[in-house]
């Protein structure tokens, strides 16, 4: 068993599971580097890989998975909002419209708000902190039974608390590896009176449920925005940017330039006013040009 603080993986297991480097075109290879990447450390009490045994998923894990794919028949990423947007607290829908095709690389379109009376599915009141919920399982159903024929898939946006069964307290979001749909919620995300700190949040779950959704499970090598977390203390201190392995994983599935995708993130988060966000893509991009 590993030290207290030590990492789940040196450096010398991250080969394996990124794969052969010479796999990866060389003009790009430098974005797939794990330098400026900090190594996934042993967990502290009460955080996700405490009480969740991850093994981590490697690129050729990921591939014996057979995950699901954009193709030309089916590329478009949907938003499917659910509630009032037109309250001032939202998050822009077009900012999180705008950030998952810079992120994905794939059209990503925003359909109109469901009712939250119209969406029929399993509600209580949390036995410990009561505030409503919405089952997530019924929601996931939901949006099976909806995909568009062009979808990739279709993600669900709420405004309401969500949990995934009666045993468990909250969910930040859940999504399914092989029906392309998922759903998240800002009940817990939103910081009152700092909208900055509210998208950035938001960004970060949308993009982690939609990953889910091409098959990329949590990721146990690095900081990643693929990590998984149980309070919201772990989620913040997420980062918002994929790992190697995991970019390597979203490189073989969409067949996406990863050097166009970090130059379409660095525009979106210079329109976001996400500086640090912005000049970490430009270091990787200057990585890969020495």
């Amino acid at each position: 068993m590993k030290n207290q603080g030590e990492a789940k993986m040196n450096l010398n297991e991250f080969h394996p599971a990124l794969g052969s480097p010479f796999a990866i075109p060389a003009d790009v290879r430098g974005l797939f580097s794990s330098q400026g990447f900090r190594l996934k450390g042993h967990p502290k009490p009460g955080e996700w890989l405490a009480q969740h045994d991850e093994g981590g998923q490697s690129l050729d894990d990921f591939k014996q998975s057979k995950p699901n794919r954009p193709d030309t028949r089916r590329n478009v990423i949907y938003l499917q909002p659910m509630g009032d947007w037109r309250l001032p607290t939202c998050p822009s829908l077009a900012a999180l419209q705008h950030y998952a095709r810079s992120f994905f690389g794939q059209p990503v379109e925003v359909l109109p708000s469901i009712a939250l009376s119209n969406l029929h599915v399993t509600e209580r009141e949390n036995p410990h902190e009561g505030q409503r919920q919405l089952l997530t399982t019924d929601i996931l159903r939901l949006l099976a039974h909806s995909l568009p024929d062009d979808a990739f898939c279709m993600l669900g946006i709420s405004l309401v608390d969500l949990y995934p069964d009666p045993n468990w307290n909250f969910v930040f979001g859940q999504a399914s590896l092989r029906n392309r749909v998922g759903v998240y919620s800002f009940a817990r995300y939103m910081a009152e009176g700092d909208a900055h700190l509210t998208l950035r949040r938001s960004l970060k779950v949308m993009a982690h449920e939609i990953g889910h959704m091409y098959g990329l499970t949590h990721c146990t090598y690095f900081e990643c925005g693929l990590n998984g977390s149980n309070y919201l203390d772990e989620s913040d201190r997420r980062p918002i940017h994929l790992c190697p392995v995991c970019l390597r994983k979203l490189h073989w599935s969409a067949d996406l330039d990863p050097a166009q995708r970090y130059f379409e993130l660095d525009k979106a988060y210079q329109m976001l006013g996400f500086r640090d966000s912005a000049e970490f893509v430009r270091a990787r991009v200057r990585r890969m040009r020495n």
